[in-house]
């Protein structure tokens, strides 16, 4: 039975559930689409990894999670083959790689193990990015200024260029972002009238950034309504008025979101689908720009696997990909095979499965002991099992759902949890069920964003890991504090207390919700400055970590967290050659705050190519 929630405008994102997979997955994977792209014959061909030494600069190839620098480092067929002096890497090099290529780094230049983005979800963000962009980041900074006004010129500016019979399609709509209103501190309300105000021109759809509710104006609306597929709207309100004054202009959850999505021309349908490829492209561009090497997608189905395998037959490997499969009955859990770990690395490998327990806490539907301090009154979130609306004990079909997976098929588990409530039924179960036999087992949970020092005492008896979605903190700190959480912010991410605790921690962006970036992330986890408060203030300062802690947590710590330590995450010898240099250490960096996610990315190299350079390097001499 599905969980009934009104959801307020605040709603925003909760990446791990995209509901426009889920809804149009019949209308975007259709056989037709699969066939209109790239094939094998256009197969990339491989490129023979460089023979390179480099030395100068800093170097720290976080072994062992040490954050000791070495003189040296030498490579050899996409792998690290020695560390050390100049001298020994020198030798070592001319003994069993001669031909090999010599760079001195200038001083400050840091050579660093590729970084880690251990949660984003890729299909996803590509089939949405062809969407008009109202959301509330520049880059990986708050867009200055974001509020409706702003999200209306950005509109009529792209008026003019809409083709007859399309509608302009927008993304990422986020009241949390915007200032809240005067005097009673509440997230901004919108609907039909606001949309109207901006244009009855064209129809016009825009997605929150929550993934929950779809705003209208009314030409799109009476599209959803007079569309011969969405019949069933007609005989509930006889007259469009009647849907008008029922729905406001706010098509809410899949039941309301479904014949507005359907409606969406044809053409503009297909676009989704066949410009995934441009889009993935500019993903891993991102990627790579921001010196990451690695990416673990945090909720991957078969029809994501098999596009996301189309483009990787077609172009160059610059990204590194682990994913886990997504879970979301007992019937797809009994169709699970067996549990074994990834042994070797492939493109794609599947390492844990997903679970999704709740909703987003900045969008008013992670599930919460508490009620939320805004409106709408009387809101707890919402837990996805059970007939209950308000579970106040774990629900049954939840229980057997983590039997199935973890005892009988013996897969680790990533779960999603952001309300407390939601992370403490999490707890309950993986004490249930986690095998004493079994030790090693890398279980995480997810977000994890509201968690007492008692319960990661627990998580840590129990050897699980929890990954921070540490934007929470830097973008919507402010907004928790002050409308959605008050004091409650002071159990929000609490890295410290966690490391305290002897735990492994991950830093990741949940892609898209906030930015790819984990310098930036590292800066949040360094700072805990709330970025919308105008005093710019740190959020419970006694959860900040060091800068040595945080980039364990975006390359070592992140790669043992993904079931990937046995090949990246540091650069000891038969490790990939992935590696980023970068103009600025970050461990020496005396001003983080707002600076660190700015220190340049000079090149980020994958096996032993390039894949990302920001200047021409200079030229290197051959030994």
């Amino acid at each position: 039975m599905e969980n009934q929630h009104v959801h307020h405008d605040s709603c925003t994102h909760c990446a791990c559930n995209n509901p426009i997979l889920t809804i149009l997955k019949e209308e975007l994977f259709t056989k037709e689409n699969f066939a209109s792209l790239p094939t094998a014959k256009n197969k990339v061909k491989e490129e023979q990894p460089q023979k390179l030494m480099i030395s100068g600069g800093t170097i720290r190839p976080m072994i062992n999670g040490s954050v000791e620098t070495v003189p040296a480092i030498g490579f050899a067929d996409g792998n690290v083959v020695v560390t050390g002096t100049e001298q020994h890497v020198k030798e070592f090099m001319q003994q069993h790689h001669p031909g090999f290529s010599s760079r001195v780094l200038p001083h400050g230049h840091t050579l660093l193990p590729g970084l880690i983005e251990p949660h984003v979800h890729l299909i996803p963000t590509a089939i949405l990015m062809g969407w008009l962009d109202v959301g509330g980041f520049d880059q990986q900074d708050l867009r200055q200024g974001y509020d409706m006004h702003m999200v209306s010129e950005i509109i009529k500016q792209e008026i003019p260029y809409v083709k007859p019979g399309h509608w302009i399609l927008g993304a990422g709509l986020d009241p949390a972002l915007m200032p809240l209103q005067q005097g009673n501190k509440e997230l901004i309300t919108v609907d039909i009238d606001r949309l109207d105000a901006i244009t009855e021109e064209v129809p016009l759809m825009i997605m929150s950034a929550s993934m929950h509710t779809l705003y209208v104006n009314t030409p799109a609306l009476k599209a959803i309504y007079y569309n011969e597929k969405n019949k069933h709207l007609r005989k509930k309100y006889p007259e469009f008025k009647d849907y008008r004054e029922h729905t406001h202009g706010q098509l809410q959850e899949s039941a309301n979101m479904q014949p507005a999505l359907i409606t969406i021309p044809k053409p503009q349908m297909d676009a989704m689908f066949l410009e995934t490829f441009k889009h993935l492209k500019e993903i891993f561009q991102t990627v790579n720009k921001r010196g990451t090497t690695f990416v673990y997608d945090a909720g991957m189905t078969s029809q994501q696997k098999e596009l996301l395998d189309a483009y990787l037959l077609v172009h160059k490997r610059a990204v590194r990909i682990g994913a886990a499969q997504i879970v979301d009955s007992i019937d797809v859990a009994k169709r699970l095979p067996d549990y074994t770990p990834p042994a070797e690395y492939k493109d794609v490998y599947i390492g844990h499965v997903k679970v999704i327990t709740d909703g987003s806490n900045q969008g008013l539907t992670g599930y919460q002991s508490e009620a939320y301090l805004c409106n709408p009154k009387d809101n707890y979130g919402i837990f996805n099992f059970g007939e209950n609306p308000r579970p106040l004990k774990v629900p049954e079909d939840y229980k057997n759902l983590i039997h199935t997976i973890m005892t009988k098929k013996g897969w680790p588990l990533m779960i999603h949890a952001n309300g407390n409530l939601a992370i403490q039924f999490v707890i309950q179960v993986y004490q249930e069920y986690i095998s004493k036999e079994k030790p090693g087992v890398r279980n995480r949970i997810e977000h994890c964003s509201l968690i007492t020092k008692d319960q990661l005492k627990t998580m840590k008896e129990m050897e699980i890991s929890p990954s921070f979605l540490i934007g929470h903190v830097g973008y919507w700190g402010y907004a928790f504090k002050e409308a959605i959480f008050g004091d409650k912010t002071l159990i929000l991410d609490p890295c410290n207390t966690a490391l305290k605790e002897g735990m492994k921690i991950t830093l990741h962006s949940d892609h898209m919700v906030s930015p790819l970036g984990p310098l930036r992330m590292m800066e949040q986890s360094i700072t805990r400055i709330m970025e919308a408060d105008p005093e710019e203030q740190a959020l419970h300062a006694a959860e900040r970590i060091t800068a040595e802690q945080a980039l364990t947590a975006v390359t070592c710590d992140a790669a043992w967290q993904c079931y990937a330590d046995q090949w990246t995450g540091s650069l000891k010898p038969g490790h990939f050659a992935d590696f980023v240099i970068l103009k600025q250490d970050p461990l020496t960096m005396k001003d983080p705050y707002m600076h660190m996610r700015n220190i340049e990315v000079l090149e980020t190299w994958v096996g032993g190519l390039q894949v990302y350079s920001k200047q021409d390097v200079k030229k290197m001499s051959v030994i």
